[in-house]
């Protein structure tokens, strides 16, 4: 299964057992959750940096 790798941006491969998540391109690896962790704290961060266009929103 593909993921997004957490370093470089590119696909990354989940394994069949959805214990890991390893790049082969930039050669980023981590566990499946450290691997969900860190994107969860990459959309918080896209979270709190997105300003609406728009005033009084």
């Amino acid at each position: 299964m593909d993921a997004k790798c957490a370093n470089c941006d590119k696909v990354a491969v989940l394994d069949e057992e959805v214990t890991t998540v390893k790049c082969p391109h930039c050669g980023f690896e981590a566990k499946y959750d450290d691997y969900l962790k860190l994107m969860k704290q990459r959309v918080g961060e896209i979270v709190n940096d997105f300003h609406f266009d728009k005033p009084g929103f």
